[in-house]
């Protein structure tokens, strides 16, 4: 039986911009050892007073400011510095100083091809491009029209939906208890926002219209869930993306690999310029993408999706502002680069919000998770969070040992605000019921409200 104890980890990160922060901060509340590198002493100290991690003022790429950070014994270095070229020789310089792991943030399509081309060279155990890595959860969620967020789980077996209930949707009234004999299908509700509040339901909850549901299910579930409810459920027509950035290039290839038409609206000549060649199978124009003219003669106001990724927050905020108004049969998908405009947003409900820094950020976390399952084999394999962030998304792999094995789950004890929605044994995944065991072998997915657990032990009561 493991002893308890959580492993702890030695971890650098180069940069303390946005996401070397985050990582800081989240690493720090696991009690891991954080070291952080950067080369401004000033937000270094607004770090040292927030954070309780060690920090050395210097170039992360210089081997006597790794020598001081303790390369020797450090199980995981993190470049996420503003440039990929430093990013890269950081990697390289801490792993030949004994640096056990090493991840790279990269930017641009042609860094990500070289690293990813001499990654064994290197010595790199992971390459993050936060703008691809977001048109890949973008695109997930194109498969529902009707949804903000599509996290797969279990192997990809099953997915963590986030929809808004519409005013006569039949569920509406419907006790979460009876939801399955209502719809005919068997989901699990994780998570719901009513008003302001984000919590975990009962039994007893009544499903209301503008209510928030984060639920797992499989994919046919889902389908078989979103046709009972009256929710559109066939594939997206068309895209719009306004904003030529790195993020919308990555999504309009991906869209228009799975034939469906772009269009892309930027009000940059040149820009659109190097669009047409970038991506010449899409429909370029060059336009604002705030002028309701123009949004109404291009048909952007009938399009399936709208997706708003200039790199100013507040223009994309007020595209989906706008699209809430004249299109709500639209669905709007928002790209923001600040974390306190996020918080402002998920108040609004005009469309669903994607932040690459952060998702670079989970990215990362969940390999660190992995790392340290290795260790101690009921930490955290992989986790999302949900519902603005509120309620996270953890996945287990069970093995001997690990505590109430075996036992009906109406007779374990759950920490309060978590519960148990999916299990996932010998390729299938299940909803599991009050008379179901856990057993060895099996994957499990918990929903708590509380972001600091990390081991299976720790969702019991």
């Amino acid at each position: 039986m493991n002893s308890g104890k959580q492993a702890d980890m030695k971890i650098t990160i180069a940069g303390c911009g946005i996401v070397g922060t985050a990582l800081a901060e989240r690493f720090a509340i696991n009690k891991h050892n954080v070291t952080i590198i950067d080369v401004d002493a000033e937000h270094l100290d607004y770090v040292q007073n927030i954070i309780d991690v060690m920090c050395i003022n210097g170039d992360a790429t210089a081997p006597d400011i790794l020598d001081e950070a303790g390369m020797k014994d450090t199980d995981l270095f993190i470049a996420v510095t503003s440039s990929d070229e430093h990013n890269l020789l950081a990697c390289l310089v801490a792993r030949k100083l004994g640096a056990g792991n090493t991840i790279a943030r990269v930017r641009t399509t042609q860094n990500t091809k070289t690293a990813n081309l001499l990654r064994d060279e290197m010595g790199l155990s992971m390459v993050i491009n936060p703008e691809m890595d977001t048109s890949r959860e973008i695109f997930n969620s194109l498969k529902y029209k009707p949804v903000g967020r599509v996290e797969p789980i279990a192997k990809g077996s099953a997915e963590i939906i986030t929809c808004e209930i519409k005013e006569g949707a039949p569920i509406c009234g419907v006790a979460i208890r009876d939801l399955n004999n209502v719809t005919g299908t068997r989901i699990l509700i994780c998570g719901l926002k009513r008003d302001e509040n984000v919590f975990i339901p009962t039994a007893d909850t009544v499903i209301q219209a503008g209510d928030i549901l984060s639920f797992a299910a499989t994919t046919r579930n889902t389908l078989t869930f979103f046709k009972k409810i009256k929710y559109e459920t066939e594939p997206i027509k068309n895209l719009v993306i306004i904003g030529g950035s790195k993020l919308g290039v990555f999504l309009a290839r991906r869209v228009l690999e799975a034939g469906v038409p772009v269009t892309m609206i930027d009000n940059d000549e040149d820009r659109c310029r190097q669009l047409l060649s970038l991506i010449p199978e899409a429909d370029i124009i060059c336009g604002d993408g705030t002028d309701a003219n123009l949004l109404e003669e291009e048909g952007v106001l009938s399009s399936s999706v709208v997706v708003a990724a200039t790199e100013d927050d507040s223009t994309n905020t007020m595209i989906a502002l706008y699209l809430s108004k004249v299109a709500p049969n639209t669905k709007s998908v928002i790209k923001i680069k600040k974390s306190d405009f996020e918080d402002m947003l998920y108040s609004l409900n005009i469309g669903a919000i994607y932040n690459p820094k952060y998702i670079a950020v989970d990215h990362i976390e969940n390999y660190v998770n992995a790392m340290q399952n290795s260790l101690v084999k009921d930490e955290v394999e992989s986790m999302c969070r949900v519902i603005d962030n509120k309620v996270t998304i953890l996945e287990f792999n069970i093995s001997e040992g690990m505590p109430n094995l075996n036992t009906p789950l109406k007779d374990v004890g759950l920490k309060k605000n978590l519960l148990i929605p999916l299990i996932y044994r010998k390729g299938r995944p299940f909803i599991p019921g009050a008379n179901d065991l856990i057993q060895v072998g099996d994957i499990v997915i918990v929903a708590t409200m509380d972001p600091e657990i990390n081991r299976f032990a720790e969702i019991f009561a």
